[in-house]
């Protein structure tokens, strides 16, 4: 996994406009499909977001404006080449990417502030009552060696999921998939995770913070 260092804004604040922006778009894309189920314009972008998934950030045209596009301009400025996404840019794309997946055939937001992987996963052990099963699928995603294989083992949890409709932050996610990016930050995610994940069920945050957008 890669890190950028020469941006010379503190990373935090860095993250935190990438936690905004990637919220803004999912915030919508929640917000106007529930609002109007018939609205074939939201549809479909969603639709454009899941065929991206796999694809590399920025490679893929019709979903620039809800992914690279995004993002402040300072964010899609690295040490990479120009040839090269942003460790931001990848984050912002496999986050956005992921919800659209989740998001697919549920009839209630999947978005939700406030629920973070480890307790998304938690909570899918709970409903499902495969605890041991859950636990070792959410390790091979904290241990994978690469962020590919991060995102691939995730993808497959989403759609567990998916199916006992369990809500996530996905701007949260897109943050921490930042974070695992950069060495030396990648154990502080996992330990994240692995509190959230065995937190007692009295910690869970039953009622989160409201999915709409930061204030101005």
């Amino acid at each position: 996994m890669t890190a950028e260092t020469s941006v010379s804004e503190p990373r935090a604040s860095l993250d935190d406009q990438l936690r905004t922006a990637v919220l803004r778009v999912v915030a919508d894309l929640q917000r106007r499909y529930f609002s109007n189920p018939r609205d074939t314009y939201v549809a479909a972008r969603l639709a454009k977001l899941r065929r991206a998934g796999p694809s590399a950030p920025g490679s893929d045209p019709d979903v620039w404006a809800d992914t690279i596009g995004a993002l402040p301009e300072r964010l899609c400025q690295g040490t990479h080449t120009e040839n090269e996404p942003t460790d931001f840019e990848r984050a912002a794309h496999e986050a956005i990417t992921l919800y659209a997946l989740h998001q697919q055939s549920r009839s209630t937001g999947v978005h939700r502030r406030g629920i973070s992987l480890g307790c998304a996963v938690r909570r899918l052990a709970r409903a499902t009552g495969r605890d041991e099963a859950i636990r070792r699928r959410f390790q091979v995603v904290a241990t994978a060696g690469t962020s590919a294989a991060v995102v691939h083992h995730l993808r497959a949890l989403i759609m567990l999921m998916r199916s006992e409709n369990i809500p996530l932050d996905y701007a949260q996610l897109a943050v921490d998939l930042r974070q695992l990016r950069d060495g030396s930050r990648a154990d502080q995610v996992r330990l994240r995770w692995g509190r959230d994940f065995h937190r007692a069920t009295t910690g869970d945050p039953e009622n989160p913070a409201p999915d709409d957008l930061p204030a101005h």
